[in-house]
């Protein structure tokens, strides 16, 4: 199996399904009701999607999510067999009070994800202005980073897994050889390009695409190394160059996997088998005269998916004013 091949055969047939509402209505007082609702779902679909129960251990609600707790907040829970449900209400003095109701850690070293209101409301003009974006620093574009961060100092791990792997080797390339091949034609070329990929402020359909295209490349890299090495030991055959190489660089995908996901970054979705969608509705107590989303009179309704986060975040923005 390839590097690239190694790192992302982290699914399975059973899935988690997490959907996320956020409702929040401004009333005219400028006072505000928020409610969301967490209702994550475990299904095998190797058995037609067929709920199974979720292990204490993996359920996210409990691992990976805080939620506000006190005054003015009220929480229900509903637990059955493949499906747990969490319902948060309150009534606040004005949006500003939301403060973030969303946090999300995959683990301790993680960055979380997490919400942020802005609003201005004037209820003698009638004026109501909200904002809300929803952000996750740790999107595949954090951990295609880690990755060349991690790549870029294991050199020497791969030349003593490329020695281990010839069986009565003849003479072969130095180790010092072995470890510039592996960095000049491998980890080099990708932290660069993953780097220079990190930089964008956004992760849309290019920066994914992109993202792909270059963890599929390392099969070019890694073939790359096996030209290398050839060269540098022209006594050895050409088939156990590319065997030797193939055994280092999978033993060493294979102890990078665990310090990627004990970081909590995801190097393609879903995460560890877990999709994640939201759906937020905003109610204002006069008409909406604009907003980044399909309005109906004093409601607006946005729809997105995790990966939505990534980058500058999830923008949520709507004007309503008397007329």
């Amino acid at each position: 199996m390839l590097l690239a091949g190694t790192l992302l055969a982290l699914t399975g047939c059973i899935e988690d399904r997490l959907t996320v509402e956020l409702f929040t209505q401004v009333h005219a007082d400028g006072t505000c009701t928020r409610r969301v609702e967490y209702r994550l779902e475990r299904v095998d679909n190797d058995k037609g999607a067929a709920r199974v129960a979720i292990p204490p251990a993996d359920d996210i609600l409990r691992t990976l999510h805080r939620f506000p707790s006190g005054d003015p907040w009220q929480m229900r829970e509903e637990e059955e067999a493949g499906l747990h449900v969490v319902v948060l209400e309150a009534t606040l003095p004005s949006p500003n009070h939301i403060g973030s109701d969303y946090f999300r850690t995959r683990t301790r070293k993680a960055p979380p994800a997490r919400n942020t209101v802005s609003a201005y409301v004037d209820p003698d003009r009638g004026y109501y202005e909200y904002q809300e974006v929803l952000h996750d620093p740790a999107s595949p574009i954090a951990g295609a980073r880690l990755l060349s961060r991690l790549l870029l100092k294991r050199e020497e791990a791969f030349a003593e897994g490329y020695a281990r792997a010839l069986d009565d080797p003849p003479v072969t390339a130095r180790e010092s050889d072995l470890r510039r091949a592996f960095r000049e034609q491998l980890a080099s070329p990708f932290a660069r390009e993953v780097g220079a990929l990190a930089e964008r402020p956004l992760f849309g359909p290019r920066e994914k695409r992109e993202l792909d295209e270059l963890l599929e490349g390392l099969q070019q890299k890694q073939e790359a190394v096996v030209a290398r090495l050839a060269t540098l030991a022209p006594g050895t055959v050409p088939e156990t160059v590319a065997e030797a190489t193939d055994a280092a660089l999978n033993q060493l995908a294979e102890s990078l996997v665990p310090e990627v996901e004990a970081a909590g970054l995801p190097l393609s979705l879903p995460y560890r088998g877990t999709s994640v969608r939201f759906r937020a509705t905003l109610v204002m107590p006069v008409p909406i005269l604009r907003a980044n989303a399909c309005v109906t009179g004093d409601t607006v309704v946005w729809e997105f998916e995790e990966e939505d986060l990534f980058g500058r975040g999830f923008e949520m923005k709507a004007l309503a004013a008397s007329p």
